[in-house]
């Protein structure tokens, strides 16, 4: 009976020792579940970090790219034997056990780094039973893998608070830094926190961290791991941490990155395509407007800022304050959808010039009575007025609603609502007898980041391209998984049609009637307003060669804004936007939007939009495509022959307008040909010479500017535009009577100097000298 015993004592033994060399099942052990998904802008700063399978954050790392003075600091703390012992230490047990006896609780464990990596892999819960299973596996670990792959995995493994898992999260945490930089002060301060990650937290309790920290100096100095003035610095230097909130970056911008198929697919890495620090200025800028908007009951807005030549989204700001619950901040404004207003209508108009219309189009601003099966559809313009027969041109950059209407009626509802779509806005799924008349003047909901998109279209050509925001993504490998698929690029418009749209709101002079001087540059730049009617929403697009920017300010509660317009709204912002772009130290002045082959310039009248006759007193340049320009004589400037005062025959020049502005011009009170008079010169209207005279076009007569004395007074200037016929030679610009430069059809600039000056072109036609009228402009 004892015999058999024996025997069985002997075999248990026999089989406990036999099961020390079973290696335990490696993929106990991978690294996979470690890493946690880390979100980064285009230069790798950290936007945001998830939590991994271990519900902490964690980046797995080799011992090569840690720092050594990290590992002797852990191994001096932790386990100084650790080299030496078969994964469970007898002189540790033994000193853990008489400090348990002594305290009459549980205050030490006496486990090695060995046990600890398996408590970390197995999550044993601290009791004497756990203890045993937790030494037997560290006996079984020390046979599978050598010393230095387990410090490796404890490193990878262990609890640094804040739910950072091993040594690479938390140095990027608490130091901004990778693990391989840390000084010995602070390696040793992070090989402080596993004893008690909670209590030890550098966040709440600092000092508690330093002291444990100097606790680890100094054992590494009783060990001969570091010297006595290897000591001295590591205790005076400063150690300073990052805020808590510094990892939690764009968070608008993360969730849209990634995404349900990040989460699921196993990606371990994702770096999007914003540039965080212009980011973050953009959102300063945001936050300041709205401070001064806040009287106006605007309490929050979106931007959104596209490289043209890539896609890629360099900036979204989806909120003022993404953690501001009184004005619901984590709202993103870039995805929400919202009334453009009249930010649509360039749209139209492309469609319009697709047609057959050109700039010089004369479009009719006068009352519209459209009725139809849904009812009376009255249109009114934002400044309650009309304006007679104005030129495309004119209309799109003053955004008349009446034109825009009736344009629409020209290329059909059907049509604007699917070129929408082709521009990638994916919002309107409605059909066009819903949206009805009023789409054109955007009361269909879109996306700010949608619209934005859309007009890049018109930045580049016409050629519209999706908006990236992840640049790349990859899995722990480091195979790569595309969680944003590239589409591909197709065709909004035609190149010449995207270049009179640019054109045409790029002209500073052509929206002056309805906007003044805002929107004032020292580059090329293309914008547009929107206003909804109910002043709920307040939108300005744009774009210059480089960039196309979005803004949108409003309510997320749907609160109507006061007295706010596309200039005082969000048009200041987009403003600060651009310029931010566009000036050092971000950027440089973008390029000039250039014309195709396929455009001419033209002379034309600008009240008739057609070519100029000898009674014109004015005429313009406008760009054309190639089988749009006029051939026909201006008609509206008609000369008649009356008899004036003292019965002498007076010749003069009157403005007659078609039948249907007839009520229009009674009500301007135009002055009409007398009764009696008899019109002269018709038929050689139609084959005159063209008005062959220098004309400043922009600025006006008149106008003025002031310095900005934050600004740079290189980047202060004023275009000067002018028509010039095409047979002009040796045209010069003349400031206050001196010659400053030779004339560029498409303009030159010159730079603003205090105090009142005369402008003037001169040049010759056919060995005749040519002058302009002068214009004289205020600079304070």
């Amino acid at each position: 009976m004892i015999g058999r015993i024996g025997v069985t004592i002997a075999v248990v033994v026999l089989l406990l020792f036999a099961s020390v060399f079973l290696p335990l099942p490696g993929e106990d052990f991978r690294k996979e579940g470690i890493h946690s998904l880390r979100v980064v802008d285009r230069n790798g700063l950290l936007l945001r970090e998830f939590l991994n399978d271990e519900q902490g954050r964690g980046q797995w790392r080799s011992l090569d790219r840690m720092a050594p003075s990290l590992q002797r600091a852990t191994i001096a703390i932790e386990d100084r034997r650790f080299y030496s012992h078969v994964g469970v230490d007898p002189l540790a047990l033994l000193r853990a056990t008489v400090e348990n006896v002594k305290s009459m609780q549980f205050v030490s464990g006496g486990s090695t780094l060995t046990q600890q990596v398996i408590r970390n892999v197995y999550h044993h819960q601290r009791s004497v039973s756990n203890k045993v299973i937790e030494a037997w596996r560290a006996l079984r670990l020390e046979r599978m893998m050598s010393k230095d792959a387990i410090l490796e995995q404890y490193l990878n493994r262990a609890p640094y608070g804040n739910q950072l898992i091993g040594v690479e999260a938390a140095a990027q945490h608490y130091f901004g830094k990778p693990a391989h930089a840390l000084s010995l002060a602070e390696s040793a301060f992070l090989a402080a926190l596993p004893n008690a990650p909670s209590t030890l937290n550098p966040h709440r309790n600092l000092d508690a961290a330093l002291s444990r920290q100097h606790l680890v100096l100094r054992r590494m100095r009783e060990q001969d791991l570091i010297g006595d003035e290897e000591y001295d610095r590591a205790v005076s230097q400063p150690i300073t941490i990052n805020s808590p909130e510094a990892d939690f970056r764009a968070p608008h911008v993360v969730a849209m990155a990634v995404g349900s198929r990040a989460m699921s697919s196993g990606i371990s890495f994702v770096q999007t395509t914003i540039d965080y620090p212009l980011q973050q200025n953009i959102q300063f800028l945001l936050r300041g407007h709205l401070a001064t908007l806040a009287k106006r009951n605007v309490t929050n807005g979106s931007v959104v800022v596209i490289e043209n030549a890539t896609g890629e989204v360099c900036a979204l700001v989806g909120s003022a304050n993404y953690f501001d619950e009184q004005h619901n901040g984590q709202v993103n404004g870039a995805t929400a959808l919202r009334q453009p207003g009249s930010a649509i209508k360039p749209f139209t108009y492309g469609l319009a010039l697709e047609a057959g219309y050109s700039a010089a189009t004369l479009l009719a601003d006068i009352p519209l009575h459209i009725t139809d099966d849904k009812g009376d559809y009255i249109p009114e313009n934002y400044d309650k007025r009309y304006h007679g027969p104005v030129r495309m041109r004119t209309a799109l950059a003053c955004s008349y609603n009446i034109p825009a209407v009736r344009t629409l009626q020209f290329v059909g509802t059907e049509n604007l609502l699917q070129r929408l779509r082709l521009a990638g806005i994916s919002s309107l799924t409605r059909t066009a007898d819903y949206y009805g008349f009023g789409l054109t003047l955007g009361n269909a909901e879109v996306s700010l980041l949608d619209l934005t998109n859309a007009y890049a279209s018109i930045a580049n050509g016409g050629m519209w391209r999706p908006a990236r925001l992840v640049l790349s993504s990859h899995d722990v490998s480091g195979e790569t998984i595309d969680i944003d698929p590239v589409q591909p690029a197709h065709g909004v418009f035609g190149e010449n049609v995207a270049f009179l749209l640019t054109n045409i709101l790029s002209d500073p002079v052509a929206r002056r009637p309805a906007f003044g001087n805002a929107f004032h540059f020292p580059f090329q730049c293309a914008v547009k307003t929107g206003t909804t009617k109910d002043y709920r929403d307040n939108w300005t697009m744009g774009f210059t060669t480089e960039y196309t920017v979005g803004v949108w300010v409003g309510n997320f509660d749907g609160s109507e804004m006061r007295g706010v317009s596309g200039i005082t709204g969000a048009g200041q912002i987009f403003a600060d936007v651009m310029m931010l772009l566009h000036m050092p130290p971000h950027g440089n002045l973008p390029g000039e939007f250039v014309a195709p082959r396929e455009m001419m310039r033209v002379a034309v009248c600008p009240r008739s939009g057609k070519l100029p006759s000898p009674d014109c007193n004015k005429s313009i340049e406008e760009w054309f495509i190639g089988g749009t320009a006029p051939v026909e004589r201006c008609d509206v400037h008609q000369r008649y022959r009356f008899q004036g005062e003292a019965g002498r025959m007076v010749d003069r020049v009157f403005e007659v307008l078609p039948a249907e502005f007839s009520e229009w011009a009674s009500q301007q009170q135009m002055e009409k040909p007398p009764s009696a008079s008899v019109r002269v010169n018709k038929k050689e209207n139609k084959t005159a010479d063209r008005v062959e005279r220098l004309t400043i076009l922009s600025p006006n007569d008149g106008d003025l500017f002031k310095l900005d004395p934050t600004l740079r007074r290189e980047y202060q200037t004023v275009k000067i535009v002018a028509a010039v016929p095409e047979r002009a030679a040796s045209v010069k610009v003349l400031v206050d009577g001196e010659e400053l430069l030779e004339y560029d059809r498409k303009g030159v600039w010159w730079h603003l100097k205090q105090g009142s000056h005369n402008l003037q072109l001169v040049g010759m036609i056919r060995n005749r000298n040519i002058t302009s009228e002068q214009v004289t402009i205020h600079v304070k």
